[in-house]
Order: C-alpha cells, then sequence, then structure tokens
C-alpha cells in the first residue's frame, strides 16, 4: 500500500513552519527527537513551543510546556504565559499566570509593557480584574 503513487508526495512538495524562526524549529526538531530540552533552550523558546505544541497537538509537548513554564513563571513573563493559556485553552497555566500576575501587580501593571498588552488583549484584562476581585 505505502508503494503505491497515491500515497507518494511530489518531490517538489515541502513542509513550511512558518511560524518558527531557525533556531525555534531546531529547538522544536530536538524535542520531538529526543522527547527533552534542557532548560536554556527551552525557555528561550518556550513560547513558541507551547505554541506549536496546540497547533499541532503534540500531548508530549504540551505536557512538557506546561510543566516546565509552571517553574519559570514570573512577574517578567506573567503577561505572556497569559496569552499563551489562552491560546492554548490551558487552565492550569491561566491560573497560574493570574497568580503571578495579582502577586506583583504593582509591577506588572505600571510596566510601560502593560499598556500594550491592555491595547491588544482587552478580554484578558476582563480576566485579570475580575481574578483580583474575585480572589480575596
Amino acid at each position: 500500500m505505502l508503494s503505491s503513487d497515491t500515497c507518494k508526495a511530489a518531490q517538489t512538495d515541502s513542509v513550511c513552519l512558518s511560524e518558527f524562526n531557525h533556531e525555534e524549529l531546531e529547538t522544536f526538531l530536538e524535542f520531538l527527537y529526543c522527547g527533552n530540552l534542557d532548560k536554556e533552550k527551552f525557555e528561550m523558546h518556550y513560547s513558541s513551543l507551547a505554541l506549536a505544541s496546540h497547533k499541532y497537538a503534540i500531548p508530549h509537548l504540551e505536557k512538557f510546556c506546561e510543566e516546565n513554564i509552571l517553574k519559570l513563571i514570573d512577574s517578567s513573563n506573567a503577561l505572556k504565559v497569559l496569552e499563551i493559556s489562552e491560546i492554548c485553552s490551558n487552565e492550569t497555566l491561566k491560573v497560574a499566570a493570574l497568580e503571578s500576575i495579582i502577586k506583583h501587580k504593582q509591577e506588572i501593571i505600571c510596566s510601560p509593557s502593560f499598556d500594550e498588552f491592555a491595547i491588544q488583549n482587552p478580554h484578558l484584562i476582563v480576566h485579570i480584574t475580575r481574578y483580583s476581585c474575585t480572589r480575596f
């Protein structure tokens, strides 16, 4: 069956993963081949890996990303993690991001990046507001 012409791709066909830059693609492929990544590589590319794990439905990578993002979430990346959690429909990451945002609210809300985040993600600002009001 596999030797039939209907199961073969033309030689000119290629797979395009345009959401990755070269380093991100290299890291993604390393994870697919090895099933693991060192901490530094993951920290550099966690966002693109998490989004790819969701887009391509790779459960092992989704679990790996969730476990490792939970370890590195802090005030510097909580807004980014909240965006990722929304795109990937990951409730665990969403709650962790919201907790971090509330914990570091002065630092995060007063940062210049917060204004841009609010403009691009008004629905997530609603989530932050609601979470902060219902948490206490």
